[in-house]
């Protein structure tokens, strides 16, 4: 939620932006057009990597701004294209055969789409999914807030229908919807969200001594869902700590990580091919053997490109699942 009395007009969303090239001065005269509710170029250059959020100083969430005009001047996608979707994602059905435990994974829609990546002993425990537990961040990339007020309530109350008094979030949407996003719409939840990281390294940490270090250099591409919630950042490097991954040091990380560029490839907005390539070959010079990613999304962008420079890539999950021998690590480039 954009805290518009929180704003000094600084221009620091927009001249940090990776993604517009906009002078401190054209930042402030926008910034205050937008804050009167009026249409300006940002809306539509705009890529919706939340990056300004984490990046203002004053924490007023300027993208939930930029969203909520975005959705008014519709700026990127037709109101009709946001109908459509709605409807796809929605879930007018009965729910039946509900697990009731204290404690669930929630598997949003990955797993019909990525069983692959919720296999083995780590995961084993009772689990919901599919379009009733569909958390609606993606309506935020279509500048569509709204449409993630209005189904946040029924996304909450189907989660707390298993009695669960904590919910391990599979895909970092739906936690940085459940610990942030929501909370900012007023809505309680009354069970505790856990970041997939976080859950991890708890199941590591219990059984150190099946954990072998894998000792591989990582880059990892930090999902845009994750600038909601940067305090999780720790616990991202105490996993890659007890996996034995050491995450180089790199010019596009934490706040200076570049998007998969997915929505950039989505509206249109330029050369995405190049900007995958540079976050690819930056990774490569840092030294790192691999890129570990958490959405899904990222890899389906970037995989080729990064094959192509000899670096698979791996999902942060099976990051624990090699280091305590259920999976084997992929072949890596020297270094």
């Amino acid at each position: 939620m954009f805290k518009s009395e929180l704003c000094k007009l600084c221009g620091t969303c927009l001249t940090g932006c990776q993604w517009m090239d906009v002078t401190q001065e054209q930042a402030i005269i926008w910034q205050g057009t937008m804050l009167r509710g009026e249409s300006t170029p940002v809306l539509e250059q705009c890529i919706t990597c939340y990056a300004c959020n984490e990046r203002c100083p004053q924490d007023a969430n300027p993208f939930d701004l930029h969203c909520e005009l975005q959705e008014k001047y519709q700026s990127l996608v037709p109101q009709q294209s946001v109908a459509g979707m709605e409807a796809y994602y929605a879930f007018a059905g009965e729910l039946r055969n509900l697990p009731q435990a204290d404690r669930v994974l929630s598997a949003c829609m990955y797993e019909k789409s990525e069983p692959a990546l919720i296999e083995g002993k780590l995961y084993d425990l009772p689990r919901v999914g599919g379009k009733p537990f569909f958390c609606w961040g993606l309506f935020s990339h279509m500048g569509a807030s709204t449409v993630q007020r209005k189904h946040a309530q029924e996304f909450v109350d189907r989660l707390a229908m298993t009695g669960a008094k904590e919910v391990v979030c599979f895909h970092v949407d739906c936690y940085s919807m459940l610990a942030a996003t929501i909370p900012d719409f007023g809505i309680q939840v009354p069970f505790r969200p856990i970041h997939l990281a976080e859950y991890l390294v708890e199941k590591l940490t219990a059984d150190k001594t099946r954990v072998k270090p894998l000792n591989l250099a990582i880059a990892y591409q930090r999902p845009c869902a994750s600038r909601h919630t940067p305090e999780i950042e720790p616990k991202i490097d105490e996993l890659f700590a007890l996996t034995g991954a050491r995450r180089v040091e790199r010019e596009y990380d934490r706040e200076k990580a570049l998007c998969c560029t997915s929505v950039k490839l989505m509206y249109n907005k330029g050369n995405d091919v190049a900007d995958r390539e540079e976050n690819i070959l930056d990774a490569k010079k840092a030294g790192a053997q691999c890129i570990v990613y958490f959405c899904p999304v990222c890899r389906q962008m970037l995989e080729d490109i990064a094959a192509k420079h000899g670096l698979p890539m791996v999902f942060l999950g099976d990051l624990a699942r090699m280091a305590i021998g259920e999976i084997p690590t992929p072949k890596m480039v020297s270094i």
